[in-house]
């Protein structure tokens, strides 16, 4: 079997492929109305709002201070509360940061990357503009009219595209319509179609640039569109979840086994669009670089403060400190307080007056390190600091037991999605397939199959290695998810993956197994029906105790 037989079997138009025509029809229009009905019933669990978490009114806080404000402070958002008693602050978020901004006054922003908010504010803004509705004045319609426009439909495009990789795949019916299935239903994917997150554009992305790849690396198709297609998908895929950088450099070293002169020429500057506008509405948001998320430490070292130190920094003269500081243009009142920081070892110099915090670290016996602030988690009665969290946002101590849970048990990428496993079959069966080549030998010393199968693996591999290597406040399997939300962008590709698997299954027993893996699967998808933001169906009572 050569690589056009694997990835284009020839489905004739007989009552097979009318079959399959309405398979997929059938399952496209269900799936669809099952997920519009989910989005039109979506609601808080108090009823006040059609947001699900912190983690989604973290972004709807940026979208209506963006649009309302013209700028990423959501302290006026977060404030709003309900009309009615108890008052809730309907709007308020734990996923948030705080630091000085461009005015000299501390501020609350979104600790989510902004360029994904400021799009879906771009969208909000023409929903506006066309119904004259507001996300203040008719949260819900609004809200529900956004999450078809940026999730339902992006993600039917989505199954589009894993239903014509099922329809090329698979040579029998039974498999076509198993894959198709798991697709549309089985997926975590589908789960998170009612709610803001960066999980399912993500994998939007990813799905189109391993579409790009297979055009240019398994199917011969040389043209530059490909090329930047891929470039671009691949860039915004690494702009919603920072480890698919590492799919960024696997799919251009992909591409320059095949094109070397193309991938320079037209896959890396493709890349440069979505990486200047993920760092330039940071800049804009935060006047740095770097991501709000990665803000948990002390920041810059602005001196070093000889004295002798108290064993209580609360009672530390501050005068001297005051006068370093002055002397290094930072403008402090006389009324500045030291307090303890989250961070062990770390003190806060803090002024009321002119808004500044700066860190205080103990170098040594007698000299005190000066920072500027840079964790901005630790604010007055955050949810990050200790004592706060609950649940598994305290972090897993144990690394091998979180590894086992983030694999194979409560949180498990296989023992919820047990379709996994076909993928892992297929990988063997693509590793193993002869090696006729649909490109010359002399383009590529390395089979094409093999080089689509090495980029996903890899990537794959260093994902997963990258979370659970993680410090224990990020081992936390995403916080309460119904899944380990961090590999679901991953999805498309195992789908991939999947298809070759499931081609060379044929046994009665094989079937069996298929079908109570998908059965699985799909339960686990849809147990979280009203809320992805709800632990996995296995970890229920374990959250109880």
């Amino acid at each position: 079997m050569d690589d056009k037989s694997v990835n284009n079997f020839d489905i004739p138009n007989t009552s097979a492929s009318r079959t399959r025509h309405r398979i997929k029809w059938m399952l496209l229009v269900l799936a669809s109305a099952m997920q519009l009905v989910r989005i039109l019933n979506v609601q808080s669990s108090t009823g006040e709002t059609p947001f699900l978490s912190a983690n989604d009114r973290s972004r709807w806080c940026t979208i209506l201070a963006l649009t309302v404000n013209g700028n990423y402070v959501i302290d006026d958002v977060i404030a709003i509360r309900d009309e009615s008693p108890p008052n809730r602050r309907t709007w308020y978020t734990i996923d948030m940061v705080q630091h000085r901004g461009p005015d000299g006054k501390q501020h609350f922003y979104s600790s989510k990357p902004p360029l994904l908010p400021t799009i879906y504010a771009g969208v909000y803004w023409i929903v506006r503009a066309v119904t004259g509705l507001t996300l203040t004045s008719e949260p819900f319609l609004v809200a529900r009219i956004l999450l078809i426009l940026v999730n339902l439909i992006p993600l039917m495009i989505l199954w589009w595209l894993f239903i014509h990789w099922a329809d090329r795949l698979c040579p029998s019916t039974w498999q076509f319509a198993a894959l198709s299935a798991f697709g549309v239903f089985g997926t975590f994917l589908s789960t998170f179609v009612i709610t803001l997150n960066n999980h399912l554009p993500a994998a939007f992305a990813a799905a189109i640039s391993l579409w790009a790849v297979e055009k240019t690396v398994l199917l011969g198709h040389r043209g530059s569109v490909w090329f930047a297609v891929a470039g671009f998908a691949t860039s915004f895929t690494a702009a919603n979840e920072l480890p698919a950088a590492s799919w960024v450099a696997t799919v251009g070293l992909a591409l320059a086994l095949v094109d070397l002169r193309k991938t320079l020429a037209v896959y890396v500057p493709a890349l440069l669009p979505v990486t200047v506008a993920f760092f330039a509405t940071n800049y804009i948001a935060h006047g740095t670089w770097r991501p709000a998320y990665s803000q948990r430490a002390v920041g810059a070292k602005i001196a070093s403060f000889e004295t002798a130190l108290p064993e209580d920094l609360a009672q530390l003269n501050t005068k001297p400190l005051v006068e370093l500081l002055r002397s290094n243009g930072i403008e402090l009142s006389e009324s500045v307080v030291v307090r303890k920081g989250r961070r062990e070892g770390v003190w806060e110099l803090w002024d009321e007056s002119s808004q500044w915090r700066i860190a205080l670290r103990i170098d040594s016996a007698n000299q005190l390190g000066v920072y500027h602030w840079g964790d901005w988690y630790d604010y007055p009665n955050s949810y990050w600091i200790e004592g706060r969290k609950k649940g598994v946002d305290r972090g897993e101590p144990d690394r091998i037991k979180y590894a086992f849970h983030c694999l194979i048990g409560h949180h498990g990428i296989v023992s919820l999605t047990p379709f996994w496993l076909v993928s892992l079959l297929g990988v063997f069966k693509l590793w193993k397939l002869p090696t006729t080549k649909t490109i010359q030998p002399s383009e590529c010393l390395i089979h094409p199959r093999r080089i689509v199968l090495l980029a996903i693996f890899a990537t794959s591999v260093i994902v997963v290695v990258f979370y659970l290597t993680r410090p224990l406040e990020d081992r936390n399997y995403g916080g309460v998810c119904c899944g380990l939300r961090w590999s679901f962008w991953l999805i498309p590709m195992w789908f991939w993956l999947a298809g070759h698997g499931l081609a060379s299954i044929k046994s009665a027993m094989g079937k069996s197994i298929v079908v109570i893996a998908l059965s699985v699967s799909i339960f686990s998808a849809t147990y979280p029906w009203s809320n992805p933001w709800t632990s996995p169906w296995c970890y229920q009572d374990s959250i109880q105790n």
